[in-house]
């Protein structure tokens, strides 16, 4: 938890940074946006030329040029992971791609250092995170990543950050809690490795703040919300960034589909030419005009109810676990599942589930799987040897059994023992 806090605690510090920038000026700045703030204008102090020192290699796709310090294979790579990108930006937004003027451009550098050095000559400072630099034209605007040695915090950021960059190619102005709200709903966005193909996946990671916020009333009106100005968004940063995913998410998930209809009728009404304040007074206004401000803020606020964080799933499965409600407690931790597969918890509970309506091959996959995430092995070994023995598999049993004795002699001696004492006494051994 103490890491988490941290973590936003540094994202809102950017984003007020960002925001303390004047926005706009178009013609006469480059605008650039780091992860994952609103954008900041600065100007530029040359057009975007790679620094002598690092030369690059160059790849084109379908949407994107993409230059890299790593070499052609590592250009061809990338390009290809955001066209991807693209494709799912674009199964929301359905722009006229025959409107995009030029390729998009990103620059990738191998190290931060170069990375530092080459804002430094273009913008005349760095930044912590990726960063899009958005000028008058698509031709001269593009974004700027490093590697940052973890492929999770890489994507994370290219999903968000590439977003920026999609939607202001297309709508140079759009309203801030579409573009911050939207840029966090796909960072969980990724190249699934086994099929080649780039897929959506839910990002929760502000759903707990947002249950927070709603619990001290401190939510802004949807309808006030939509009208925050750049200054506004900063003066209430900490309610302003997690509200816009959250509206996102409850237009895009929302199981009336009038709101459903509401969000892609809305992105058709975003204008290139209108201003910031032209484009979120047009959907604001359209907003009200099919929405009743009440009767929205409260199907909002239910909707945020429905939604469960991990923790709180978890919570309730070992609870319907413990009362034997073994169908509650399977729903609980399959959601549970689906919203963070790199945790043994689920899985092992699945296991106790499986094991207890008598599958005993689904329980050894589950359990397996808990061990390979981190659970506790000698609890999961004996678990596993439990179900390898009400399956009749003594050998596999014993040696499971023998693994948690080992792994907790204090615990498991006298209880692992008994069993595999038992299949020694059974098979005249």
């Amino acid at each position: 938890m103490e890491g988490t806090i941290v973590k936003k605690t540094f994202i809102f510090a950017v984003i007020a940074l960002a925001l303390g920038v004047c926005v706009g000026a178009q013609d006469a700045a480059a605008t650039g946006t780091t992860n994952p703030g609103p954008a900041a204008t600065m100007a530029p102090a040359a057009p975007a030329a790679a620094p002598a020192a690092a030369p690059m290699a160059s790849a084109s796709s379908r949407h994107y040029s993409v230059w890299s310090d790593a070499g052609k294979d590592d250009a061809v790579t990338l390009a290809a992971t955001l066209d991807g990108l693209f494709g799912v930006y674009n199964e929301y937004f359905r722009f006229d791609e025959t409107k995009l003027k030029a390729l998009l451009t990103v620059r990738k550098f191998s190290a931060k250092g170069p990375f530092d050095a080459y804002l430094q000559k273009v913008i005349g400072e760095t930044k912590d995170d990726f960063v899009y630099l958005h000028y008058p034209t698509v031709e001269r605007s593009e974004l700027v990543v490093f590697d940052k040695g973890n492929a999770d915090d890489f994507d994370a950021s290219l999903a968000h950050q590439a977003f920026v960059q999609f939607l202001k190619a297309f709508i140079p102005e759009p309203p801030l809690w579409i573009r911050e709200g939207f840029a966090v709903f796909f960072e969980r966005t990724r190249l699934d490795p086994a099929t080649g193909a780039v897929k959506y996946s839910e990002n929760q990671a502000w759903l707990e703040t947002v249950k927070l916020l709603k619990s001290q009333s401190r939510l802004y009106k949807v309808a006030d919300l939509m009208k925050l100005s750049s200054d506004d968004a900063r003066s209430g940063l900490d309610v302003f960034y997690p509200e816009s995913w959250a509206l996102v998410s409850f237009f895009t998930g929302s199981p009336d589909r009038r709101y459903n209809r509401f969000i892609w009728d809305a992105i058709g009404l975003l204008s290139p030419d209108a201003t910031l304040e032209q484009n979120q007074a047009a959907i604001r206004e359209f907003f009200l005009r099919w929405h009743g401000q009440d009767a929205a803020e409260s199907d909002f606020l239910a909707y945020l109810n429905g939604q469960k964080t991990f923790a709180e799933l978890v919570t309730s499965g070992v609870g319907s676990y413990g009362d034997k409600d073994l169908e509650t407690a399977f729903k609980s931790f399959t959601q549970a599942l689906s919203k963070n597969s790199s945790s043994y918890i689920p899985y092992y509970y699945l296991g106790l589930i499986a094991y207890a309506r008598g599958d005993y091959a689904l329980a050894e996959e589950y359990y397996k799987t808990a061990l390979d995430l981190g659970s506790d092995a000698p609890i999961t070994n004996y678990a596993l040897g439990i179900n390898a023995y009400a399956s009749r598999r003594f050998d596999e049993a014993s040696a499971w059994l023998q693994k948690a004795r080992d792994g907790d002699p204090a615990k498991y001696e006298a209880k692992a023992g008994e069993i595999i004492a038992r299949i020694s006494s059974d098979s005249g051994l």
